[in-house]
């Protein structure tokens, strides 16, 4: 689902403000077009409406819609979209599954930068750099 000539789309869900605004900062630094939600009901309403994205970058412990289930939901229309769920919490989706599945990651909070850009560069090209912020 990627698109050359367009930066990649990253939906970055979570329910805390400063937690999309620190990952918007961050990916918007490395040409990443971003879209946010506050909740899974929110993101789910985008897919909805046929919002095209290249990566689901979500919390997993949200009101309404978890993390897990909203991947799931995603996933229903789109098998092949990566999904990176970022949480200080990682139990309970380990609780219900013992590994992530291709095309999935899990990233701690508190993330530094690097670590961000890390996990979403290997997600959506297998390396370290989003090939079109070198230059």
């Amino acid at each position: 689902m990627t698109r050359p000539s367009i930066a990649p789309i990253v939906l970055v869900v979570d329910d805390e403000c400063a937690v999309r605004g620190v990952a918007r900062r961050i990916l918007e630094s490395e040409d990443y077009a971003v879209i946010e939600a506050s909740s899974g009901d929110e993101a789910a309403a985008l897919l909805s409406i046929g919002m095209e994205l290249d990566l689901l970058l979500t919390d997993l412990d949200m009101p309404g819609l978890t993390g897990e289930e909203l991947a799931q939901t995603f996933r229903g229309d789109r098998p092949d979209l990566k999904v990176l769920y970022v949480s200080g919490v990682i139990d309970r989706l380990l609780d219900e599954r013992s590994v992530l599945g291709v095309g999935e990651a899990f990233l701690p909070k508190p993330f530094t930068q690097a670590g961000l850009l890390e996990a979403v560069g290997l997600l959506l090209f297998g390396t370290l750099k989003n090939p079109r912020s070198i230059g």
